[in-house]
């Protein structure tokens, strides 16, 4: 029996003044709201689903269109950005580079597209004002590598890639969007004020990222197994996969050495923890925010027992880097300081490191590959430029 077939309306988006309809669990766009053309893309694509034997938008056609380009990119790199069975951010990205391509020029054939139409492209994207400079640059350049896809397919011409290539990047001072400022490494002095307003496992995972200079991500997944001993008698944390992994040879994962201190924190929660079982869980924190609450109320030990027990039901297995950044906002909120990010106890311990050991250590430290990348985390340090212009200027 033929499935019977539902036909979308066009719906207004008010927040952006766009025409888009629904469709199989997807969005089309059409253009502006109330304009003619957008009304005769919306009815082009009505009878095109609507047609008899009418072909899959997902069918390579002679003369693709933009939106099918993009349709053909998303399913077959479907799977290829995903991680732990999750979709990368990097797709989300090429979404967003797509958005405003698609509202304005989803049914133009993509051999017409050329730079001017994606320089317009890219003044909606910067009039909008929900992108910085720098964000922007990166949306286009992940627009380009859709049109990419499509030439290595062969469903658009070498030259239409060639030639928007042709749009340079903004520049700083030079444009409207707004600029986004540098990461800087949080001072020691709010780290103190913070941790006296976490909990004692958000608190520990500060201090161990402080101490070992991992991605918040990394700590947040530490399991008991990935934790063994090095030739040396200490610890070494091997992580099942990071953020460069795919970069890596097969079996070469990254191995993050773990000092005495941050192993004498480590020491409480790998006692019955099984290899699979995450040091650091919402549910744990929950109890020991209970517990520090109830002190020094008169409670009977049976009422005390029954409600410091914590179901895990309810809660993540672990922290993640959002989870994880918000309950050190919400503390620095409480300490009277300037919320900051867990990414910037990384950018501390770059900074530290290189002042102490030199570019190469905080570069080892940090696992990367390229000493320009370390210089990003690692602020300058000008104290001998100043001690150079107090003695000789």
């Amino acid at each position: 029996m033929t499935e019977s077939l539902k036909i979308p309306r066009l719906r207004r988006w008010k927040a952006r003044g766009l025409g888009y309809c629904n469709y199989k669990g997807r969005r089309y766009y059409f253009g502006k709201w109330g304009e003619p053309e957008t009304e005769r893309r919306f009815l082009a694509f009505v009878q095109k689903i609507t047609a008899p034997a009418s072909v899959s938008p997902t069918v390579r056609s002679d003369d693709p269109t933009l939106a099918e380009v993009v349709l053909s990119f998303f399913e077959a790199r479907r799977h290829y950005y995903q991680k732990d069975g999750c979709s990368t951010r990097q797709l989300e990205r090429f979404r967003a580079a797509c958005e405003y391509p698609l509202a304005m020029f989803a049914e133009l054939p993509v051999r017409l597209l050329g730079p001017r139409r994606l320089l317009e492209a890219r003044d909606a994207m910067e009039a909008s004002g929900r992108f910085s400079r720098s964000y922007i640059n990166t949306l286009i350049s992940c627009f380009r590598g859709v049109i990419r896809y499509g030439v290595e397919a062969e469903l658009v011409r070498a030259d239409v890639l060639v030639a928007l290539q042709a749009v340079a990047p903004l520049k700083r001072g030079r444009s409207s969007a707004r600029e986004v400022e540098p990461i800087k490494p949080v001072t020691a002095e709010t780290v103190e004020a913070t941790l006296a307003e976490l909990s004692g496992v958000v608190g520990d995972m500060v201090r161990i990222q402080r101490l070992t200079g991992m991605r918040p991500g990394e700590v947040c997944q530490m399991r008991a197994g990935d934790l063994v001993d090095d030739d040396h008698g200490g610890l070494v944390y091997i992580l099942r996969s990071d953020k460069t992994d795919w970069r890596r040879a097969a079996g070469n994962k990254r191995r993050i050495p773990i000092g005495p201190r941050a192993q004498a924190i480590l020491c409480s929660y790998l006692l019955d923890r099984g290899p699979d079982d995450y040091l650091f869980t919402p549910a744990e924190a929950v109890a020991q925010h209970r517990i520090e609450r109830r002190r020094g109320r008169q409670t009977s030990d049976r009422s005390a027992r029954r409600r410091s027990s914590v179901k895990s039901k309810g809660f993540a297995p672990c922290y993640n880097k959002d989870t994880y950044r918000r309950a050190i906002q919400r503390a620095a909120i409480r300490a009277g300081v300037a919320p900051w990010s867990p990414n910037q106890l990384r950018h501390l311990f770059a900074t530290e490191i290189r002042e102490r050991y030199g570019l190469e250590a905080a570069q080892a430290c940090l696992g990367h590959a390229r000493a320009d990348v370390t210089q990003i985390y690692a602020e300058r340090d000008y104290r001998k430029a100043e001690e150079v212009a107090r003695r000789e200027g």
